[in-house]
């Protein structure tokens, strides 16, 4: 499964601390913390660890009789640990849109409109403070206000749209009721996998169908990438334009690994990493109870 990313890089940019924040209509966003440090990291270096996390934070966020407070902190405790999902550049059709009058989105589960112009669609991810970008048909220019490291995340040239870089910044948002929307998203495809294999014996050619198409409407979106000389050797390097897009890949990967795929555990429910292709649960205990 790691094959793909075996001689890879790429980058994602994480805070030391994220704040639940409401806006002035009682909806909830995350936001980094105030005083809060950025930090880059490589997602592809614990990509197996990212995905299950994030199966596990889908799981409770499915939970009909979790309570609310559960289900945002088990959101916050996610992004604490690698970051906002960058839902600003992963849902339209490019992520370079500031060039153009208008944002346009294809069918999401978040926004139903299929286009709105560039400073309406920025208020969705800077409810509280826009950014100060400015705009002449094509041409647009970004001033940042903050500090160096701000400024920093702003100006680095890797190649990846400015709008990436805008969702690095201090004042960028996410809804959380669209977090967690997302994190079930993910694993639902697990558990129609799951129990489409589970109960596949037992259920009709109708029932069978149900899970097929299911799973045919869940979303690919393949980041691109280039090749980077390094010193030592060529290297791949992911341009991740939204941590969701990595992890979208991943899920996909790991679901239909040969070796080591990730599975549920039908003791506990988590998802988990199968050491061999016939392992079940998750632990000894979990086998015990079942």
């Amino acid at each position: 499964m790691r094959q793909i990313f075996e001689h890879s890089k790429s980058f994602w940019v994480r805070y030391s601390d994220y704040a639940i924040v409401e806006d002035s209509n009682g909806i909830k966003y995350l936001k980094a913390a105030e005083d809060a440090k950025p930090d880059k990291y490589d997602p592809t270096d614990s990509l197996e660890e990212i995905v299950v996390k994030a199966l596990n934070v889908g799981r409770v966020c499915m939970g009909i009789d979790r309570p609310e407070k559960e289900k945002n902190e088990a959101v916050h405790q996610f992004v604490k640990e690698f970051g906002l999902l960058g839902l600003m550049t992963a849902l339209p059709t490019t992520p370079r849109f500031l060039s153009c009058d208008n944002v346009f989105l294809p069918k999401n589960q978040f926004i139903k409109r299929e286009s709105m112009e560039v400073f309406e669609y920025l208020l969705y991810f800077y409810p509280f403070e826009r950014p100060s970008i400015r705009k002449n048909g094509v041409e647009y220019s970004i001033e940042i206000e903050g500090d160096d490291d701000m400024v920093a995340l702003a100006m680095m040239s890797d190649g990846r749209p400015d709008e990436v870089h805008l969702t690095f910044q201090r004042e960028y948002s996410e809804r959380i009721d669209w977090l967690r929307q997302q994190f079930v998203d993910w694993a639902f495809t697990m558990t129609t996998v799951f129990f489409y294999y589970h109960d596949y014996d037992h259920m009709s050619e109708k029932d069978r169908e149900f899970y097929k198409q299911s799973m045919a409407a869940y979303d690919g979106i393949t980041p691109s990438y280039h090749i980077e000389l390094m010193d030592d050797r060529p290297m791949l390097v992911w341009n991740l334009n939204s941590l969701l897009q990595g992890i979208q890949l991943m899920v996909c990967k790991m679901l239909t690994d040969d070796s080591n795929p990730v599975k549920m555990c039908p003791g506990c429910g988590k998802a988990f990493i199968a050491k061999t292709p016939t392992e079940l649960f998750c632990s000894p205990s979990c086998k015990t109870s079942e």
